[in-house]
């Protein structure tokens, strides 16, 4: 038995959009034209490969395995191209793509990874910086190679690297004065930092407001320009003199971790960049 490569490329697709719409957009084809693709791949593996629900589609656990050989035969694929000089600058072969939180994006991932592309010029690197409880979904989705969280996700089929540790820290303006009720400034709704850095803290619960500024360097301008309080990673602290730490809260430190999906081949270019992040994170992190 052989799959047709129009086939599992069709699957991909569906995988990673998570709809059938916009997988035959991608693909350019019939929205009808997609489905007999995928009723023939789950016909000759004789499985059903997505679940099929209101907002889109999920994939079942036979979908899951087809997900990581997809995987690794791309990846298989793109090294041996790589090896034999036939893709050209603009093909994707051979791309590492990393998704990560904003908080370590700028101020940690980017110079983690800087030595590799002085030493490796010919690496491409994608990257998305997505709120923390979508990365695990674009992980399984295969729309990042590699994702990094402030926790440990443990599931069986994901390996995870130790980054370092990141500390986070209440702050507060210099110039404006404190609030009897504070504002503490956050991401998003969704964003669960302050509320996990306090629920780490001894006595009375503090009563506060929230607002939000989408960000963590918005968050920054924000706390600098009076809007409010925040809790804030120490090491984007760096040069902000007109911020200070609010001493009377501990500091809690969070486990930056990379995971990755469990395959039994990994590409050049993937395991230099992982071998970067855990050789220099830590120090960004300090």
């Amino acid at each position: 038995m052989s799959l047709p490569s129009h086939q599992l490329d069709a699957f991909l697709a569906v995988a990673q959009t998570q709809s059938f719409s916009k997988a035959a957009k991608t693909l350019h084809l019939t929205q009808s034209g997609l489905s007999q693709k995928i009723k023939l791949l789950e016909e000759t593996l004789q499985v059903t490969l997505f679940l099929r629900l209101p907002t889109g589609v999920s994939l079942t656990d036979p979908g899951e395995k087809l997900l990581r050989y997809c995987q690794t035969k791309n990846m298989m694929e793109s090294e041996l191209l790589e090896d034999l000089g036939l893709h050209s600058p603009e093909d994707s072969l051979g791309v590492v793509r990393i998704a990560c939180y904003s908080s370590i994006f700028r101020s940690v991932v980017i110079p983690a990874l800087s030595p590799l592309l002085k030493k490796y010029p010919e690496t491409t690197l994608e990257f998305m910086v997505a709120p923390m409880e979508e990365l695990p979904k674009i992980l399984f989705r295969a729309e990042s190679d590699i994702i990094i969280l402030d926790r440990r996700l443990e599931k069986s089929n994901v390996e995870i690297k130790e980054l370092g540790i990141e500390r986070y820290v209440a702050v507060k303006s210099k110039t404006y004065p404190d609030k009897k009720i504070p504002t503490y400034l956050d991401n998003d709704r969704d964003d669960h930092a302050t509320a996990m850095f306090f629920q780490g803290q001894k006595g009375k619960p503090l009563t506060y407001k929230r607002s939000f500024f989408g960000d963590c360097y918005g968050i920054l301008d924000g706390v600098k320009a009076g809007f409010g309080c925040a809790v804030m990673s120490q090491h984007l602290l760096k040069g902000k003199h007109n911020l200070e730490v609010i001493e009377t809260y501990k500091p809690v430190d969070f486990p930056v971790a990379a995971h990755f999906i469990r395959q039994s081949f990994y590409p050049k270019n993937f395991t230099r960049c992982l071998e970067e992040l855990v050789k220099n994170c830590a120090a960004y992190l300090s």
